[in-house]
């Protein structure tokens, strides 16, 4: 019996909020009924969508689950970058499932690189394809999305929750999210916990925040 693990990541580029990285376990005799499902890449789909797929790609394999909170990520980030981070995260994932095959999506330019980064994490010598678009190109690798997305979407839901406040996504490109660093920055004086303070969008609002207290004196 030969098992394969799809990976990917969501969260990776947001200001506020947990990155998640999402794996899916089949036997690889089994890929055939998860092509059948129609998955894609988990950016693609609509909420309703994506919504149905987590649910039903549990009947076909095993999904796997990282969260790495922002202060984690901050602290982690003090040392090396958000690659390195991503990469032992995948480590540890591969390392839980302990699978023949792995299939990725590649967050970088050279693939062999990457894959011998990988591999000198892991204490056992797995199959690797690391590839640009896997998360389209590989069912397994859309499934693992799937599980990633879904996840940060829960999270996202539960920090409006929170804060009383629908910012949006996190990303910085979000003006909603960025209306609500400030509102909170003015109002507390200070990022909320979950923002990420390493990102060059939360320093320059902490900033100019900053720069405007010191110019009302």
């Amino acid at each position: 019996m030969t098992e394969i693990l799809g990976i990917d990541e969501a969260g990776r580029g947001p200001v506020i909020g947990s990155m998640f990285i999402g794996g899916f376990l089949v036997e690889e005799s089994e890929l055939g009924r998860l092509e059948e499902l129609g998955l894609k890449d988990s950016k693609k789909l609509s909420d309703q969508a994506r919504d149905r797929l987590r649910t039903e790609v549990d009947a076909y394999g095993e999904t796997l689950l990282r969260e790495v909170e922002a202060p984690v990520l901050d602290d982690k980030m003090e040392e090396v970058t958000i690659n390195d981070v991503e990469l032992e995260e995948f480590a540890a994932l591969i390392s839980r499932a302990q699978p023949e095959k792995v299939v990725i999506d590649l967050p970088e330019h050279d693939a062999d690189v990457y894959e011998e980064k990988l591999l000198s994490r892991l204490d056992f010598d797995p199959e690797v394809t690391a590839e640009h678009g896997a998360d389209a190109a590989y069912p397994i690798v859309s499934a693992a999305s799937v599980v990633a997305k879904s996840a940060r979407e829960r999270h996202v839901e539960r920090l409006h929750e929170k804060y009383g406040v629908d910012f949006d996504s996190g990303y910085p490109h979000d003006e909603a999210t960025i209306e609500f660093l400030k509102g909170y920055v003015r109002s507390t004086g200070d990022l909320p916990d979950e923002a990420r303070r390493q990102w060059s969008t939360s320093q320059r609002i902490l900033r100019k925040a900053r720069q405007q207290d010191l110019d009302g004196y």
